[in-house]
């Protein structure tokens, strides 16, 4: 059951980020958007009504968005923890690369 509630919530979170990049585009007054619940539960059908900067702080700092009483599994903490993690690595890998090749030009 945890890679069908896995699947579910990465799936849940695309389709918020689609969401989230589609209201930011439209010119609307709607101060207010809806946003799947991410935890993944196979009966949860939840929604989350969230502005626009609320949506964007949770997923900037990887949080999940939640209905109301509902929570992650631990095996899917664990997962956003990796992920985040990994993508620090690359990051700073990208970053070591760039300052080897800037040192290099310099030098030549």
């Amino acid at each position: 059951m945890g890679r069908r509630r896995a699947f579910k919530t990465a799936a849940l979170v695309e389709v918020n980020r689609h969401i989230g990049e589609v209201a930011e585009g439209l010119p609307s007054g709607w101060d207010e958007w809806e946003f799947f619940c991410e935890c993944g539960q196979p009966e949860c059908t939840d929604v989350v009504r969230l502005t626009l900067d609320q949506y964007s702080t949770l997923h900037d700092s990887g949080q999940a968005v939640l209905a109301a009483g509902h929570h992650l599994s631990q095996v899917e903490r664990a997962r956003r923890l990796q992920d985040d993690a990994e993508a620090l690595a690359r990051q700073a890998q990208h970053q070591l690369n760039r300052a080897r090749r800037n040192l290099r030009g310099r030098d030549g």
